[in-house]
C-alpha cells in the first residue's frame, strides 16, 4: 500500500518555537479496499541529532512520521483483546 501526505502541521509553543509536527498519512489498497488513515505526532527527539524543525526538511520529517506508523501498525505477539 502506497502512503501519502494529507497533511503537516508545526505545534508552537508560547514562545514560538516549534515542538513538533502533526503528519497526516493515507493509504489505500485498491484491490482490497483496505485503508490506513492516520495522524502521526513527530516530536523534537525523533529527529537527526541536531536537526530542528527550521533545518529538518519535509521528507525527513514524512520518513519518520512513515516509521513510526510502521511500528504502531506492526502487530505484537503479546497484543490483548479487551472483553466488550
Amino acid at each position: 500500500m502506497n502512503i501519502q501526505v494529507n497533511s503537516l502541521n508545526y505545534n508552537f509553543t508560547n514562545d514560538g518555537s516549534i515542538d513538533s509536527a502533526q503528519v497526516g498519512l493515507y493509504g489505500r489498497d485498491a484491490t482490497s479496499g483496505d485503508y490506513i488513515n492516520a495522524q502521526i505526532k513527530v516530536k523534537q527527539s525523533d529527529l537527526a541529532e541536531g536537526a530542528t524543525f527550521l533545518t529538518a526538511s519535509m521528507t525527513d520529517i514524512v520518513t519518520i512520521a512513515k516509521k513510526k506508523l510502521a511500528a504502531d501498525a506492526a502487530v505484537k505477539d503479546t497484543t490483548t483483546t479487551q472483553a466488550q
